[in-house]
């Protein structure tokens, strides 16, 4: 304020006035600053739905909610990369500005947003590596030339999943290669051998009850009389179901046979998954 001889007049605010003046920080550190915290906050909001579009898809067909397609096609194969790999960008960007911006400020989150789309990347760049590296195959059995048979039960619960593999083993090929799967079979898993038992099929029907049990498979068929046992095993993410059946045979030299058989339900490969769970029921039962 100006008096009318030209000097400054200085106004005195009393004790708990309130002045509407509103001091904004425009200059171009200020602008800085904004733009730091909104690319932090973006990071970090990328670094959310990236993974919870992944468990959207998981838990979305496990319920029923999504189909195949839609889940592992759509939203694990396309969207979510690109979400990972944008997410990835911002939070580069924003670990940029919380350390070159001053002061600094934000590091560790912007560290930690990076670190989720980083380590997303990774693991599905691992998931690429498995499946070019093993058989593009979903069935897996001890015996590639007679195969245990899967009983009525099993096959009418698969008979209500859409797009299910078939059943049928010796003719069965990959889908990428047209290779017959008992050859693929035998050239990436040659351990997946028959289990020979010095102890009669009763008895080892009991061990291998109780250890499909043990497992936390869904026992489906217990059939002692035919040396029969057959289970399910549910992933927890996208819950694929396989099967799984134990044949218990007497031996022509005494004692007993015991082949096995795992198959998934859908799905082109299994990523190893059939012919580890048969090694489990191998070493399991002393194989």
């Amino acid at each position: 304020m100006v008096s009318g001889n030209g000097n400054p007049e200085v106004e005195i605010l009393e004790e708990g006035e309130i002045t509407d003046v509103t001091i904004r920080d425009v200059t171009p550190l200020g602008k800085r600053q904004r733009l730091r915290r909104w690319v932090r906050k973006l990071a970090i909001a990328f670094a959310i739905i990236g993974p919870l579009i992944f468990i959207i898809a998981a838990l979305g067909y496990r319920f029923g909610v999504l189909d195949l397609g839609t889940s592992l096609g759509t939203l694990s194969r396309n969207v979510g990369p690109k979400v990972l790999m944008l997410g990835m960008i911002i939070s580069v960007l924003s670990v940029l500005l919380s350390w070159f911006v001053q002061p600094r400020k934000g590091l560790i989150v912007s560290l930690i947003a990076l670190f989720i789309p980083v380590f997303g990347l990774f693991k599905l760049n691992n998931v690429r590596n498995t499946v070019s590296n093993l058989p593009f195959i979903h069935d897996i059995t001890t015996d590639p030339e007679n195969p245990p048979a899967y009983t009525d039960a099993i096959i009418s619960a698969r008979n209500k999943v859409e797009r299910v593999n078939t059943l049928e083993y010796l003719e069965k090929k990959d889908k990428e290669g047209g290779t017959l799967i008992s050859v693929l079979q035998s050239k990436h898993y040659p351990e997946i051998r028959p289990v020979r038992r010095s102890e009669t099929p009763d008895e080892i029907f009991k061990e291998a009850e109780a250890l499909v049990k043990s497992l936390g498979w869904d026992v489906v068929t217990l059939d002692t009389s035919g040396g029969i046992i057959e289970a399910t095993d549910t992933t927890f993410w996208y819950g694929f179901k396989d099967d799984v059946i134990i044949r218990i045979q007497p031996s022509k030299n005494g004692g007993s046979l015991v082949d096995m058989r795992s198959v998934s339900r859908v799905g082109g490969s299994d990523l190893g998954a059939n012919a580890a769970r048969l090694n489990k029921l191998i070493a399991g039962l002393g194989g």
